[in-house]
């Protein structure tokens, strides 16, 4: 549905339209790109981070020239400059990452689909993977928490967590396989090869038993990789993904981890066979836990040996710290670190304001020269001996005297069914097609819309769109005479004059102008 047609909606269906614009755009995932699309981000992306490095380069020149003069006022401008300028291609730097991401793994979902022949097929692979994981972590738990298992019941866990660890280890080669850069797979996903290993079947023999059941925990690591299935398919949760991708978080996250069994495994070494409060595995995993998070405050299990209480030390202090920059990390993600973009609001405002300046002190000459050229190109327009002369005119000076992108001149047919090109400047790529039947495409659009109106009492404004293309902007402009609609000037402006007043009104001027010349053609 067309914005002309969206006119005339009641306005609950256009609510109801809006709305759901804003759920599409807000619930919108670099993941719903193509691979192409997201590799033209890349290339965008890489481009300004070369244009800041060249920016960073030039500063660097003028904060040593500024120090040799010994100007430390211009000096320091200038390193609050390239610190700013340094924040932003860390940013950049990150952006160009995260795409890296999602490109190895658009390529690896394709190739997925392409291997096993729909993206359904691949979703229901997903969703066993998802329960496989899900029943691997219950098992775990159970066999933690409920001590003295009968041996039939270990049995069937042992095969059971064994058939599974043999799936998710071929899920895990099969995705190597087909991803396009090994080594970035490897680096991502190497906890799901390492939960996957099944060392209960492998340890199961003497006194390796008792290591199996510590090593069995690793089983919990394969959460990660059902947290990632879940947050793919609810786009709710892309804040939560988000904040455990920031580095300090994830390492903060990893470290704990690694605390948690280590402390565990030490403490049941140490003191295990002295006291049985913790020489089960949960209950030495629980009094790791708990004196990481509350500093030894629990007060579960005093050691009573010196390199018990060492270590009870280590862990509190390390606990005291992993857990202070997992709150701060924490926040910081969904609370937001607002001086950061302070300062770039701030930065951003002198370089307007700055712009403002340099552009007062070149509006007089500019306007000046710009209603000469006006002038002349209205002259020149006027004194056509026709109307396939007086559009080249026109679209010619457009392009060349007023920077435009691309310009061309549609007349309407008598019958009043379409529009016929009768010049056309620029690429042909930018350009409406020769014939433009009413009511398709912006032009078109535009004249039926006219045509339907009051034009004695309607104010004339050219209407506009962005133009993706050029990162422009569209501008149709009526060309009307004695009431009655001759045709329509169409041109593409580049970014830097898209918001120019003088740029946007100048076009509608010589509309106005060529289509006093075409009516005055047409009476003679």
């Amino acid at each position: 549905m067309t914005l002309l047609q969206a006119e005339a909606l009641p306005l609950s269906e256009r609510e109801e339209r809006v709305g759901e614009i804003h759920r599409r755009a807000k619930q919108w995932r670099l993941m719903d790109c193509t691979e192409d699309t997201l590799r033209r981000m890349r290339a965008a992306v890489d481009q300004e981070m070369n244009a800041v490095e060249a920016r960073l380069a030039k500063a660097d020149e003028v904060f040593a020239q500024y120090v040799e003069m010994g100007n430390p006022s211009a000096a320091e401008q200038t390193l609050e400059d390239i610190n700013r300028m340094s924040g932003e291609w860390e940013r950049l730097k990150k952006r160009l990452r995260e795409l890296d991401d999602v490109i190895q793994e658009r390529h690896l979902r394709t190739r997925l689909v392409e291997l096993l022949g729909s993206e359904r097929r691949v979703i229901a692979v997903d969703a066993i993977v998802l329960v496989s994981i899900l029943v691997v972590v219950a098992m775990t738990l159970f066999e933690m928490m409920v001590p003295n298992l009968p041996g039939a019941t270990i049995e069937v866990i042992t095969i059971v967590d064994t058939a599974i660890c043999v799936m998710l280890l071929g899920d895990f080669f099969v995705r190597l396989a087909v991803s396009d850069d090994k080594g970035w797979y490897v680096r991502n996903y190497w906890l799901d090869f390492v939960s996957s290993i099944p060392f209960y079947a492998v340890l199961r023999f003497g006194r390796l038993v008792r290591i199996a059941r510590f090593v069995r925990l690793l089983r919990l690591l394969r959460l990660t990789r059902a947290m990632r299935l879940l947050l793919f398919v609810f786009r709710g949760l892309d804040k939560l993904t988000k904040t455990f991708e920031i580095n300090l978080l994830k390492r903060a996250v990893l470290i704990a981890l690694a605390l948690l069994l280590f402390g565990a495994l030490a403490i049941s070494a140490l003191e295990g066979k002295e006291d049985q409060s913790i020489g089960s595995l949960g209950d030495s995993l629980w009094w790791s836990f708990s004196t990481i998070v509350t500093g030894g405050f629990a007060d579960l299990y005093n050691p009573s040996s010196s390199t018990g209480r060492l270590l009870t030390v280590s862990m509190i202090l390390l606990g005291l710290t992993v857990t202070g920059i997992f709150t701060a990390s924490l926040t910081s993600v969904l609370v937001g670190d607002e001086s950061d973009r302070l300062e770039q609001n701030q930065h951003r405002f002198e370089e307007r304001l700055q712009d403002v300046d340099h552009k007062l002190d070149l509006l007089t000459g500019e306007t000046n020269g710009a209603l000469v050229a006006l002038e002349a190109v209205a002259q020149a327009v006027s004194n056509q001996p026709s109307a396939q002369a007086l559009a080249e005119t026109l679209v010619g000076s457009l392009t060349s005297d007023f920077c435009s992108v691309q310009a061309s001149v549609h007349r309407l047919d008598a019958e009043q069914k379409g529009l016929v090109r009768l010049a056309h400047h620029g690429p042909d790529r930018l350009a409406p097609p020769e014939w433009v039947p009413l009511g398709q495409g912006f032009v078109g659009e535009t004249a039926a819309w006219l045509l339907e109106q009051d034009l004695s009492s309607l104010d004339l404004e050219p209407r506009t769109q962005p133009s993706m293309e050029v990162q422009g902007m569209r501008m149709v402009c009526p060309m009307v005479a004695a009431q009655q609609l001759l045709g329509l000037l169409h041109i593409v402006l580049p970014k830097n004059l898209a918001s120019d007043y003088l740029y946007t009104r100048l076009p509608m001027t010589l509309a106005h102008h060529a289509a006093m010349a075409l009516h005055a053609a047409q009476q003679e």
